[in-house]
């Protein structure tokens, strides 16, 4: 219910004053606390109004787009079409003179390169050679031409592949046969004859001794008392001393199929019976023991030319307590 009055005071007329009700509550009052709020919800009301205006004009201003005729938009497209043909023919032009200018250097370098070449060596007869190009053809597509007429002139020297000899082939095998060797004297040193003390990085390669064979037809013509060093064939294998200072330890065999060479095992008796025949038979006395083998016995003989006596001993007789030499016609004839 809303009232509105004015109020006496002491019969007197006094300044009218409106009252003011709402449902009961009298806003009247100045120290109404109903009065307070209404004036609270007033400021707050009218501070979101203002607030929700401001958003309203900002929003305008940054999403409101302006009409655009069609007539505008396509005479903006167009221009912009017209710069970028434009843009596209002055880059395409400077990149057609950039290739010219390279194209042009390397005919020119090509040109010089040819005329050294060709003050140097002796003209050769050929027929001319002509390139045909099209009149609207660019110019790289002549420096190209160009230079590959020039470069083809020139002659392409190979060089040979070089071949390596029987020698080389040979000391290969021998030293992969003496890597062996010492690779497994490091598990048994003994096995080969190296001693205690011994180190096995002094021990060295020897020179390659040569081994012989006498060929079944001349065992089979042989009589007693004829030479035996003119009936010795190669046998297209050697055996390599494996020193350690002068002492012979072992020896490593190499044999030879067709244009391959095999590197064989390392053997500590043959050396120890080569170090027997060199002590009886000594080079500074003049004597030059040879080995000697049968492809169907096995094992290692030996001849000594400069004794009175033609002879072929087998190289285990060394191991006997007095080792003497056989006479050549009884190891031949047991060949037979």
């Amino acid at each position: 219910m809303l009232k509105l009055g004015c109020r006496k005071k002491n019969n007197m007329a006094m300044p009218l004053k409106f009252q003011f009700q709402l449902a009961g509550v009298d806003f009247s009052r100045p120290s109404s606390p109903y009065r307070k709020w209404l004036r609270m919800g007033g400021l707050i009301t009218a501070f979101l109004l203002t607030a929700v205006a401001y958003w309203g004009y900002l929003h305008h201003l940054t999403h409101h787009v302006r009409p655009v005729s069609h007539a505008a938009a396509t005479t903006t497209a167009t221009a912009t079409a017209k710069a970028a043909t434009t843009g596209t023919d002055s880059m395409t032009q400077k990149a057609e003179a950039k290739i010219a200018a390279a194209g042009s250097m390397l005919v020119s370098a090509v040109q010089n390169i040819s005329s050294k070449a060709t003050a140097t060596m002796a003209p050769a007869s050929s027929a001319p050679m002509e390139t045909a190009l099209q009149p609207e053809a660019a110019p790289v597509a002549k420096a190209v031409a160009s230079s590959s007429v020039m470069i083809s002139t020139q002659p392409v020297i190979l060089r040979p592949m070089r071949v390596h000899t029987d020698e080389e082939k040979l000391l290969w095998a021998a030293q992969t046969a003496f890597a062996n060797v010492i690779d497994n004297a490091g598990k048994n040193p003994d096995a080969y004859g190296f001693q205690g003390g011994d180190f096995l990085s002094d021990a060295k390669l020897g020179e390659a001794m040569p081994v012989y064979t006498i060929e079944e037809s001349a065992r089979a013509g042989y009589r007693g008392g004829q030479p035996v060093k003119p009936l010795l064939k190669p046998a297209k294998q050697w055996v390599f001393p494996v020193l350690m200072g002068d002492r012979v330890c072992c020896m490593v065999e190499v044999k030879q199929s067709g244009h391959d060479y095999a590197p064989g095992k390392g053997s500590k008796s043959l050396a120890m019976a080569w170090n027997k025949i060199q002590e009886l038979w000594p080079a500074a006395e003049g004597y030059h023991p040879m080995l000697l083998v049968n492809a169907a016995v096995p094992g290692y003989y030996f001849t000594v030319p400069e004794l009175p006596v033609q002879n072929i001993t087998d190289v285990s007789e060394m191991f006997y307590l007095h080792p003497g030499t056989s006479p050549a016609d009884v190891i031949l004839a047991s060949w037979r």
